[in-house]
């Protein structure tokens, strides 16, 4: 049995005839079918469809801060924690602790029972003195071990190489705004120029023979500086600043030790003759060159407490340059902690 509809035009509803087009509305029935077709399958399929998401409205009432995020209650900006800082406060506390530990230590070492031992690397930074002060004088040197070889004269072409040579070190130091290569450049240069032109060649040979002693203090105290370098320098990066911080701490108190007990105990002066090398430094100096025991223990006395007051200010000084790199980490890091 033909459904209701196909009784039926599909355009006017009137009942329909034998043909193909409504007599009364002229509606083709065939493509009038078809269209209804269409219509009632894009019906079914709308109604099959799951139905589009209601739009997200937000709550009036979120958008109001809570009491504790308020403006006035917290700063504008929260300082960041990242790792360079984490890496500038670790470099401060080795600043802080390394070099006054390492002094600890080098004590217990240069006054100990491994004393001798000590001296094979103590020995090195003495015979370097020699020779660095030789050369400041205008005078060659080859440090050795247990023993300095040195000329008998001023070679000005010696002293005109190496004022030459602070002299590019002063002004690459300016190029580059490193104002440690100017100061060591300003100061060798102006030594170099005193002890040169200026300083008879007897008190020449003297100030040779105490460079051995006074040497290790001055250049332990350099060693021990050298822990203080600019991050990403050479020392730095290689890490061989902490390899030079017990050398200086040994070589330090390998001498002062000495000169100091010598202040109540003269029999602690190494005076005597060395095999194969001669007298002492302590000997020469008062045999050969007239010094009193009571200077020669003053001035080496003198110039320690001077190299232990320069350590003290410069460990100071580059902690203080730190602190506020610091207090901005421990803020940061307050801020960011739970």
């Amino acid at each position: 049995m033909r459904p209701a509809s196909a009784l039926t035009c599909p355009g006017c509803q009137a009942p329909r005839v034998e043909g193909l087009e409504c007599p009364r509305c002229g509606v083709i029935y065939a493509r009038a079918e078809a269209r209804a077709a269409r219509k009632a399958e894009q019906e079914r399929a709308a109604a099959a469809a799951p139905p589009e998401p209601a739009p997200f409205e937000v709550d009036p009432a979120w958008l109001v801060p809570p009491p504790d995020l308020r403006s006035d209650a917290h700063p504008l900006e929260t300082a960041a924690f990242d790792a360079a800082d984490e890496q500038a406060v670790h470099e401060l506390r080795l600043r802080l602790t390394v070099v006054p530990v390492a002094l600890f230590l080098g004590y217990l070492g240069a006054t100990g029972s491994l004393r001798f031992i000590v001296r094979l690397f103590t020995m090195l930074v003495h015979e370097a003195g020699h020779a660095i002060t030789a050369w400041l004088c205008g005078i060659p040197a080859v440090p050795s071990l247990w023993v300095t070889s040195m000329g008998s004269e001023r070679w000005y072409s010696l002293a005109l190489v190496l004022a030459g040579g602070l002299g590019a070190l002063t002004w690459i130091g300016w190029k580059l705004r490193r104002p440690a290569w100017v100061t060591w450049g300003v100061v060798l240069l102006t030594a170099q120029l005193f002890c040169t032109l200026l300083l008879p060649m007897a008190s020449t040979t003297a100030l040779i023979v105490f460079g051995g002693d006074a040497g290790m203090l001055v250049l332990g105290t350099v060693l021990m500086g050298c822990f203080y370098v600019r991050p990403g320098s050479y020392l730095h990066v290689r890490g061989l600043r902490w390899g030079l911080v017990p050398i200086g701490a040994l070589s330090f108190w390998d001498c002062f030790s000495t000169w100091w007990a010598a202040r109540t105990n003269t029999e602690e002066i190494p005076f005597g003759r060395m095999e194969g090398v001669g007298l002492s430094d302590p000997s020469r100096l008062v045999e050969e060159h007239g010094w009193q025991e009571g200077d020669l223990i003053r001035r080496y006395v003198m110039l320690g407490v001077v190299c232990l007051v320069a350590l003290a200010v410069f460990h100071g000084l580059h902690l203080y340059r730190g602190r506020s790199r610091l207090r901005d980490a421990v803020r940061a890091r307050r801020y960011q902690d739970p």
